[in-house]
């Protein structure tokens, strides 16, 4: 075989494997953008599936609870027009209706608080936070240094994901004491979470967060991609630390 030959073989062998290079970069992206869309359809269904949950919840609320209370309303009321304005009927129809509008407006503000846009995030974080420490079975030490004013939409995003990894880290991580405070800059706010609890870190957020009873840190993860957001796990020195960063 002359010296042409092997040019050429040698030539057909880096083509092959040029191609072979170029068909796995293909295959590889490929597989990867499948991975990513499937994953991303994960959250997306997670999503509906919450709001889902979100809407059963507050329809049996509405049936089990409030319609109860209207219904004893209503035979109260039939017998209070026999006994008179001042009858025991009429004063506990009157207690009835008390405790069903206290009742919608507890389910108006799990909705959405109304106190965001009255007295800002900060404070009403305070009286979210208050709601745990009462009763004295977790401290929670959240240092409210001045926040920049936020848009509604990026207030009550921040706000619900404080509040899910409240839930679960009081919940699942089985914490005792809690430090939260937030630090901004004019491009990004960052809140840093402290605990004593059987945390997570981020390799097994990132495990977990796909697994399919894993809603909270699924809706975590939506709020989060609606404020452009990132979230990170660590531990250091037995204590377990969420960061967030929010762009501004």
């Amino acid at each position: 075989m002359n010296a042409n030959a092997y040019i050429a073989l040698g030539i057909l062998a880096m083509l092959m494997l040029v191609v072979s290079i170029v068909f796995f970069v293909v295959y590889h992206q490929r597989s990867m953008i499948t991975i990513y869309q499937q994953k991303e359809k994960e959250l997306t269904e997670a999503a509906i599936q919450a709001e889902e949950n979100e809407r059963n919840r507050i329809a049996g609320e509405l049936h089990d609870d409030v319609g109860a209370m209207l219904a004893s309303v209503k035979l109260n009321f039939h017998q209070a027009e026999e006994d008179g304005a001042g009858s025991e009927a009429f004063n506990q129809s009157h207690r009835l209706i008390e405790e069903t509008i206290d009742k919608v407006r507890k389910m108006s503000r799990s909705l959405q608080p109304a106190m965001i846009q009255h007295i800002g995030l900060s404070k009403t974080l305070r009286a979210f936070f208050d709601m745990f420490t009462v009763s004295n079975v977790i401290a929670i030490h959240y240092e409210a240094t001045p926040l920049p004013d936020l848009p509604a939409n990026i207030a009550l995003g921040i706000y619900r994901i404080i509040q899910e990894l409240m839930n679960n880290t009081i919940k699942h991580a089985h914490a005792t004491q809690i430090s939260i405070y937030h630090t901004a800059t004019i491009e990004q706010l960052i809140f840093h979470i402290t605990h004593n609890g059987d945390g997570i870190n981020q390799q097994l957020f990132e495990e977990y967060v796909y697994q399919k009873d894993a809603t909270g840190l699924k809706n975590i993860v939506n709020r989060l991609k609606v404020l452009n957001a990132c979230i990170n796990f660590d531990k250091k020195n037995e204590e377990y630390y969420i960061t967030i960063q929010i762009p501004l």
